[in-house]
Formats: C-alpha cells, structure tokens, sequence
C-alpha cells in the first residue's frame, strides 16, 4: 500500500504549459501523494496556479509569490495585486515563495547592493501581507539565512508561520530556527552522496516540525537523479529520511504529513 505523502512546494508551471500535467498528477496519485502545495515565483504564474488548482482542488494548493530572482524594478508593482488572491476562489494557502537570494550576484559592488535592497524591500512587504492576512509563510535563503532571520526579526514576524524551504544552512542555523519557532523543510538533496550537512541539519530538527518537498522540477532524489523531478519522487526523499532518523516509512510519511496539514492548514 503507497505511503501517504504531502510534496510541500512544487514548481508545475512548466507541467501546466506543456499540457503533461494530467499525467504528472496520475504518478503522484498512484505513488500515494495525497496534496501538492504548488509555489509561485512571479506574477505570471498567479493565475495559473489560482487555475489549475479549480480544476484539481482535491489535490492542488498553491502559494503566492514574488521570488527574490525574480524581482526587478519593472515588477515590484505587481506586489500591489497579490492579497487580492486571498479574496477570491482557490485561495492559497500561504504566501511564498519569498526571501533573499545571494548566490549569483553581479561582481559590480554598487550593482549588487541595488539588487539586495530590492530583495529586501520585496521581503518586508511580503512578510508585512502574511501578518496582516494571518497567512505562512515560505522563505527562501539561499545564502542568505542571517539575512532573511533578521529581516524577519525586524518585522516582527511570527517565526511560527515560516518554513524556510529546501533548507541549504547547518544544523546549528537550523537550531537557531527552530528556537525562534520556524522550520525547515527537506527535498532530495539528502538523497545525494555528498549533502552531509543537509542531513546533519535535517536530523536537528525535532520530527514534531518537519516537512518534506520535491521543489519539482529540480533536485530529483536519487535513483531518478538526471531526470526532470515530479512529485511521485517524493517517496524516495521519505524512504531516505526514514532510514537517517531509524524508523518506519510510515512513521515519516504520517508525521510529515500532519505537520504540513496543521502548517498550511489543509
């Protein structure tokens, strides 16, 4: 009997475009993944997300975005659209995926500077819709874990309401989290040989708040490495965490799963 499973971030825009997405969400459904909570990056994707999940509302959720990637000057006034979501039908269920991104920034300092402010300023207003709308949040640091902590520190934000996804920092930065009262969620990176760290962090955090996502369609867990990730993978990610914590696949599937329920409230 498949596992029951909840991918908790996943990219299917490019499923949806290309039309193949009945059959990605019939291999998710016969794999025993129960909900996928798709993650928006910009403006373009909002109604398609906001779409796709009217047509497969027993399956899909989806979140709000504007990634720190892809924020510019030309769309930061897109962000003025984006509690309008919460107002109409196949509302999300957070607001993400948001944060700071500092791992390919220009070498020119003044350009680099320029593009952290924006990402700073798209973070706060960001975080400041989530606490009005009482909504989660998920962040994205990538290389920017202190950064995004203090961003979030300095709003006020309620550390509860934030997963900080595909979480790339080392156990004592997740400690740090987890004492704040966020969480991180896991992907199949810890499937890859050389994600020691990943693990070490993974293994500090208490079972009680923790997720597990695809981020499809990247990071495909080992076997299905090289190919273009879907969320049935995801039961190799939990078989994987399952043998690091020493217990059932089951036992991960189930508390994972409740977690994401009560998080995203779903």
């Amino acid at each position: 009997m498949p596992l029951k499973l909840i991918d908790t971030h996943a990219h299917l825009d490019a499923y949806i475009r290309d039309s193949s997405i009945g059959a990605v969400i019939d291999r998710a459904l016969e794999s025993g993944v129960e909900r996928i909570i798709c993650c928006s990056t910009n403006p373009g994707e909002w109604g398609l997300y906001a779409e796709a999940v009217g047509r497969y509302p027993d399956l899909l959720s989806w979140q709000v975005g504007l990634h720190p990637s892809d924020i510019s000057d030309s769309n930061m006034s897109f962000l003025d659209a984006l509690p309008s979501y919460f107002a109409g039908d196949a509302t999300p269920v957070a607001i993400g995926e948001i944060g700071m991104d500092f791992h390919r920034l220009p070498a020119d300092n003044a350009e680099r500077e320029k593009i952290k402010e924006i990402q700073r300023a798209a973070f706060r207003r960001q975080l400041d819709f989530a606490r009005d709308l009482d909504v989660p949040v998920c962040v994205h640091a990538r290389d920017a874990f202190r950064e995004c902590v203090d961003i979030m520190k300095g709003a006020g934000f309620n550390f509860s309401k934030a997963v900080f996804h595909c979480f790339g920092g080392s156990a004592d930065e997740l400690r740090e989290l987890n004492g704040l009262g966020g969480r991180a969620s896991f992907t199949g990176i810890i499937t890859y040989a050389g994600a020691h760290e990943m693990r070490e962090a993974m293994l500090a955090q208490p079972m009680e708040m923790l997720m597990f996502e695809t981020d499809c369609p990247y990071l495909a867990p080992v076997p299905c490495r090289g190919s273009r990730c879907e969320p049935y993978m995801l039961m190799h990610t939990i078989r994987a965490a399952a043998k690091l914590f020493e217990v059932s696949e089951e036992y991960v599937a189930d508390i994972s799963s409740r977690n994401a329920k009560a998080f995203f409230g779903l």
